[in-house]
């Protein structure tokens, strides 16, 4: 009787193993561990320890850091994914944070979001700046009431901005002060995408140019002209962070994120507009 206990244990034990092998690991699991309270460490040890089946899309990555998921439990599923460490490639910000995730905090500004095999990258633009105006256009005379218009340029120097990237349909996060509910006169950082355009600049010999304003015997009207604007999408993540997407994939070319209240950009000058500028190159 007795060997027959023994010889039963060692297969209870023995199947106990074998199942623990066999168990993969997932997304959800993850999650469900961490909103239990199991500790960061021992979460990050059995992901060590077992076989995983991790998805770490973009969106999936958002859904784990919206979830509680820590930093460091994201670190160790990337390093079982590609296999190799990760922690000695990937700088941390003040408090630990990776600054190549779009969850982790982020000083104000606007960020290219990148994947390059299983690297993540995130680039600040940085903003530049319009320091002269350009006029285009002649008016008619008096006879032909003044109809034909003259067109107020902005211009930034340079064909090409120094960001260039090859995908026609890039990713940006905007990192803005929310705070004050919209009311941020005091700050002076931009609450929502909504007071941004996304441009394409019309590329000049040596520089690259945008009409933000028309002029006749009439009057003047300010506002941009609707072949320069590029239609996005703007996904709220909560806590200021909006991830930003082209409407359509972009073509070879220009473009920029252009703060609609920013300098004196109106129909009589050009001056002070800002502009967060990159090119889209699809030639390697």
């Amino acid at each position: 009787m007795l060997t027959l206990f023994i010889a039963g244990l060692v297969c209870l034990i023995s199947f106990t193993a074998v199942t623990a092998q066999d168990e993969v690991m997932t997304n959800e699991e993850v999650i469900s561990l961490s909103k239990a309270g199991l500790s960061p460490s021992i979460i990050v040890g059995k992901i060590r320890s077992g076989q995983t089946n991790f998805d770490l899309s973009t969106d999936s990555l958002i859904k784990l850091k919206q979830a509680g998921v820590s930093d460091d439990i994201v670190t160790a599923m990337l390093e079982a994914k590609s296999g190799k460490s990760t922690s000695a490639n990937s700088p941390t910000m003040a408090g630990g944070g990776d600054p190549n995730d779009p969850m982790s905090k982020h000083s104000y500004g606007i960020y290219l979001y990148e994947v390059r095999g299983e690297q993540r990258k995130m680039t600040q633009l940085a903003p530049n700046v319009s320091a002269q105006n350009r006029t285009g256009g002649t008016f008619t005379s008096s006879l032909t009431y003044g109809i034909s218009k003259v067109k107020v340029k902005s211009n930034l120097p340079g064909r090409n901005a120094s960001l260039q990237i090859k995908d026609t349909q890039p990713v940006f996060y905007f990192y803005l002060d929310v705070s004050s509910g919209g009311l941020n006169t005091a700050s002076g950082i931009p609450s929502t995408p909504n007071e941004f355009a996304m441009i394409r600049f019309n590329q000049r010999s040596d520089n690259r140019e945008v009409t933000i304003g028309k002029t006749n015997a009439f009057g003047a009207k300010g506002g941009l002209s609707d072949e320069y604007v590029v239609q996005f999408n703007a996904e709220d993540l909560g806590n200021g962070v909006f991830k930003v997407t082209p409407a359509a994939p972009l073509r070879t070319g220009e473009y920029g994120f252009y703060l609609l209240n920013s300098g004196n950009s109106n129909a009589s000058a050009a001056v002070g507009a800002k502009f967060f500028d990159f090119g889209v190159n699809m030639i390697p």
